[in-house]
């Protein structure tokens, strides 16, 4: 990730800014060994590939670039901030497939099979997650559990069905359970359910995993982490074969670049501008529920708490019981100052008090057994709320990423532009990435509607033109708020 250091301007208005406020998965990783790593180092005059982001996708495609039979000699990652900072480190700690309900829209972007394919994949990559932290052991508080999509309106309920009934129809073989009212309020003690969906999924501290990853990289020899170190601008070296990725702590020459660098992409690939949009995503730690683990047992699924498609609120009980709570990007009554702060921007340094406000006092509507209360946020008054932090999250238009050869840009590679989802895809995506990079073919579990083309940059950017495609990210809904 790139960034403005010693406070001066960015050349880029999406290079990130100085890190701010913790995120309670940082929080729990300031002793880690490798936050800092090579911060104080000389940069290497030359490496095998550079990877630019110490993210999950950074540190996966690294890892399977390593252990391949023909891996490269050195790998060198570049990180702006110190490592995993941006949303790998500060999202709300779910790794959670889509079974059934992107269906819908999947199919009217991509088309009914590709559909099929993406939902698909994303049971494979968390299946993949499961099998990599058992194998490894990394502590990283990997909790696989139900999870459920609740509707808290008939409109969403009817949604989530029509795209669960849709998938089976078209062939479609989701692993879910769909609740009635009753059976829904019974499981997830939301006395306003209409029902809900549920499956198998897990949730995660993905900072522990990230810096797991980055240690079981070192341990394969050749890799080396620069924290600190950020990539301003990719040129061509003097051979006119070779890159240079430049920093203000000087570049590093190298046959192979990779762009994992999700939200701040076009800030280093400006054929993405306006294709991979950074959006201010929010999170808050609450605590157990302050009357007790008696009178409140503690939550056992997760949860999507949804009224419509852009309208939900997401819930990640922790192993101490704590409450990690995703807060909604779009409600009724959102002012308009806090709209326009959310698209478009990579300042992941505070918060909205606006979006906490709402997000709590959905949360204690509705779980008020628990004791959270939502007065006096600001003042430190409200039960049970502890603090907030934001991630910047990577929108695309076709709600799918970038992955692949950079078009015109031979020896460049990208994995960025997860939309929210990186948790579900980059076990899949980094894995086939490091293939391509490697042997130049494709691994099949990945969908083909990922890759980056030129012909689908084209079609984006007609689509964006035209108004069939939303800049924040998929069609425009018309079950929106």
């Amino acid at each position: 990730m790139p960034i403005a250091i010693n406070n001066t301007p960015p050349p880029h208005p999406h290079l990130p800014i100085p890190l701010g406020d913790l995120s309670v998965w940082q929080k729990s990783t300031r002793d880690h060994p490798l936050l800092n790593a090579g911060k104080d180092e000389p940069l290497p005059e030359s490496a095998d590939i550079v990877i630019i982001g110490s993210g999950l996708c950074g540190a996966v495609t690294a890892h399977s670039l390593l252990i391949d039979a023909n891996r490269p000699a050195s790998v060198v990652v570049l990180e702006a901030r110190e490592i995993c900072s941006g949303a790998s480190g500060r999202n709300a700690g779910h790794c959670r497939p889509d079974e059934s309900r992107g269906f819908t829209a999947f199919s009217a972007l991509h088309g009914k099979e590709e559909a099929k394919h993406i939902l698909k994949s994303e049971r494979e990559t968390f299946e993949r997650v499961d099998e990599f932290i058992q194998k490894t052991g990394i502590d990283c508080e990997w909790t696989p559990r139900d999870t459920y999509d609740v509707s808290l309106s008939e409109d969403f309920r009817d949604y989530a069905s029509k795209a669960l009934n849709d998938l089976l129809e078209c062939g479609g073989k989701p692993e879910v359970e769909e609740l009635g009212q009753d059976q829904a309020v019974k499981e997830t003690r939301v006395k306003i359910a209409q029902g809900a969906v549920k499956w198998w999924a897990g949730t995660v501290n993905p900072a522990k995993l990230t810096l797991g990853i980055h240690s079981l990289n070192q341990s394969l020899g050749g890799y080396s982490l620069f924290s600190h170190a950020p990539a301003h601008a990719v040129t061509q070296a003097d051979d006119g074969e070779s890159w240079n990725a430049e920093t203000p702590r000087g570049k590093v020459k190298t046959k192979k670049v990779v762009y994992a660098t999700n939200a701040y992409s076009d800030a280093l690939l400006g054929e993405l501008g306006g294709l991979i949009v950074p959006t201010r995503a929010q999170a808050i730690k609450l605590s157990p529920a302050p009357v007790g683990s008696e009178q409140f047992p503690r939550i056992e699924g997760s949860y999507s708490l949804r009224y419509l498609p852009q309208h939900f609120y997401s819930v990640c009980c922790r192993p101490d019981n704590s409450i990690t709570l995703g807060t909604s990007r779009k409600w009724h009554g959102m002012s308009a100052a806090t709209e326009a702060s959310i698209h478009n921007t990579v300042d992941d340094s505070s918060y909205s008090t606006e979006v906490t406000q709402n997000a709590v006092e959905q949360f204690v509507k509705l779980f008020p057994e628990g004791g959270w209360t939502s007065d006096g946020i600001e003042e430190g008054k409200a039960k049970g709320y502890e603090y907030s932090w934001t991630g910047i999250i990577g929108m695309t238009p076709d709600s799918v990423p970038f992955i692949g050869s950079v078009p015109g840009r031979p020896g460049q590679y990208v994995g960025a532009g997860y939309n929210g989802h990186g948790m579900a895809r980059i076990f899949i995506c980094a894995p086939a990435l490091a293939k391509h990079i490697l042997t130049g073919e494709w691994d099949p579990i990945m969908p083909a509607s990922f890759r980056i083309t030129e012909e689908r940059l084209i079609r984006l950017r007609k689509g964006l033109d035209k108004g069939k495609l939303s800049k924040d990210g998929g069609l425009p809904s018309q079950l929106d708020v």
